[in-house]
């Protein structure tokens, strides 16, 4: 009698996308051997010395027995040791008498020891996610502790911690529930806030201009480009700016928790948005992502959270330049020959800068060293594409202690910046912000009037600014509306915005009109 068998499913993931990986194996009376098709990696070859070796821990008699085992799709490159079980399901039901019900929506994810057992393995995490976003109802996983994952649809969870254990539980037969003591914890730390570890804004003394473009760079999601000389604040402004943003929602926080389990970095389960600060030494590819094994880079790694970039005139040209097109899109693909793969990267840019080499081309403090030569040269590693992509430029100064007060705390402005991201989260039904939200869905709901419209064109033409500078006052002026609490972007906002461009454009002139007059 043939048994109708059913299919045996896993998640391959290229980047932090996943795909269905259908499991089939062949077995037969021939010479004795294991072979895996399917364009499996080398870690993923070595997995068929771990299903032979569960096969006799099972007692099953694989003497005189060829097994083939392919994975499809066939075209697409098979990583890891995540299809481990799902592998050695597909051999069992070839070589059981009774099928064993896997259906359709069973998802395999987990390891195999020697011994039988199931164990984690690398890109766990998102690999559970993107199961989920495939639409599996069951995923058989090994011994985790689930809670962390939180409600997730209507999907059921189910911790195994042996192969055998697996088998009964398939077969319909009763497994005991594991103990608390016998699952995994993730790597875990405290959920409570951690900003005492950064920069207060109330410890930050003046710059009441850098600070209110700050709050509106966190609001709506924008990046901030602060140019000064030397110990005028702008690494103190850039490590407080952290502090004004709100915690992450638990789907972005299981994203972020994903992201730095692919690239092997140490963090813990937090809420608080991450917190980049690579060195200016940083490489394209450690900044951007990829090399031989991809893994996520420095603007993945800030995903939902903030990208500082101080000294931004030391970075390579090159590498500065990789940034434009995730600034924009919120994802970056990275092509190999081998394969492509897609990491998320939506950020906040804060950079700071220094004028010149020196630090003090155009201050009244200090006299500038540099020629003019090495000022223009370090100017213009920061392009005029990068630079366009930047909502906000501001020059800052050095500030007294004595003369300045004692300005609002970091909860205090935390707090209105969240009322304004709940404001745009309503508006959009999705957790993008103004600063990335496609052009079009912002213009339906921006709610312009004609002649706010007509105010605007006729700036911009005559300031001969471009088509992205237009759309990006818009957005611009609509998170000051949401800070305002305000249903439509009023005069008063949009005037705001296109005073933070004029003030932008002014600092981005006056060094060149000063290097043309020597």
């Amino acid at each position: 009698m043939t048994f109708k068998l059913e299919q045996v499913t896993s998640v391959g993931l290229e980047g932090m996308r996943g795909h269905r990986v259908v499991v089939e194996a062949n077995v037969r009376d021939e010479k004795e051997a294991c072979i895996i098709i399917g364009l499996p990696d080398a870690p993923m070859k070595e997995s068929k010395e771990r299903i032979l070796s569960c096969l006799h821990t099972l007692g099953v008699d694989v003497s005189m027995k060829k097994i083939t085992i392919h994975l499809s799709p066939a075209d697409k490159r098979k990583t890891g040791t995540g299809h481990d079980c799902a592998m050695l399901i597909a051999v069992l039901q070839k070589m059981v008498v009774e099928p064993l019900p896997t259906g359709r929506n069973t998802c395999f994810l987990a390891a195999l020891s020697l011994s039988g057992n199931l164990v984690p393995f690398h890109g766990l995490i998102p690999a559970i996610q993107q199961a989920v976003l495939l639409g599996f109802e069951r995923i058989i996983l090994p011994p985790i502790d689930i809670r962390f994952l939180g409600k997730m649809k209507a999907v059921e969870f189910v911790p195994i911690h042996t192969i055998s254990d697996l088998l009964t539980y398939l077969r319909g037969q009763q497994v005991l529930n594991l103990s608390q003591e016998d699952l995994l914890l993730p790597n875990e730390s405290s959920h409570a806030d951690d900003s005492d570890m950064y920069t207060d804004f109330a410890n930050v003394r003046g710059h009441a201009e850098a600070k209110r473009v700050l709050e509106i760079a966190a609001a709506g999601g924008h990046h901030v480009l602060l140019n000064g000389p030397p110990g005028c604040g702008k690494t103190m402004l850039a490590d407080a700016f952290h502090t004004i943003l709100p915690d992450l929602s638990n789907d972005d926080m299981l994203e972020v928790f994903g992201i730095y389990h692919l690239a092997k970095e140490n963090r813990g389960f937090s809420k608080r948005p991450p917190y980049r600060h690579p060195h200016h030494s940083a490489s394209a590819v450690s900044l951007i992502g990829g090399g031989t094994f991809p893994k996520p880079g420095e603007i993945s790694l800030a995903h939902k959270g903030v990208l500082f970039l101080d000294e931004l005139g030391e970075f390579s040209r090159k590498a500065l330049d990789m940034l434009r097109q995730p600034m924009e899109t919120g994802e970056v693909t990275i092509n190999r020959v081998r394969q492509s793969v897609t990491y998320p990267s939506s950020f906040s840019l804060i950079a700071a800068t220094n004028p010149c080499p020196c630090g003090y081309f155009g201050s009244n403090e200090r006299y500038c060293t540099c020629t003019p030569t090495q000022v223009k040269s370090y100017q213009l590693k920061a392009s005029g594409p990068l630079l366009d992509r930047i909502d906000f430029i501001l020059t800052l100064h050095s500030v007294g202690l004595a003369k300045t007060d004692v300005g609002e705390s970091s909860e205090i402005i935390r707090k209105r910046v969240q009322n304004a991201r709940r404001i745009q989260k309503e508006r959009y039904s999705s957790s993008e912000l103004n600063g990335n939200i496609p052009f079009a869905l912002l213009m339906q709901t921006a709610l312009l009037t004609d002649a706010e419209h007509t105010m605007l064109q006729a700036i911009c033409f005559q300031e001969k600014w471009s088509n992205r500078t237009q759309a990006k006052l818009i957005r611009i002026a609509r998170t000051i509306s949401d800070l305002a609490g305000e249903t439509n972007i009023s005069k008063a906002s949009l005037e705001e915005a296109i005073k933070w461009k004029r003030i932008a454009n002014g600092i981005q002139n006056i060094p060149n009109e000063r290097l043309n007059n020597g």
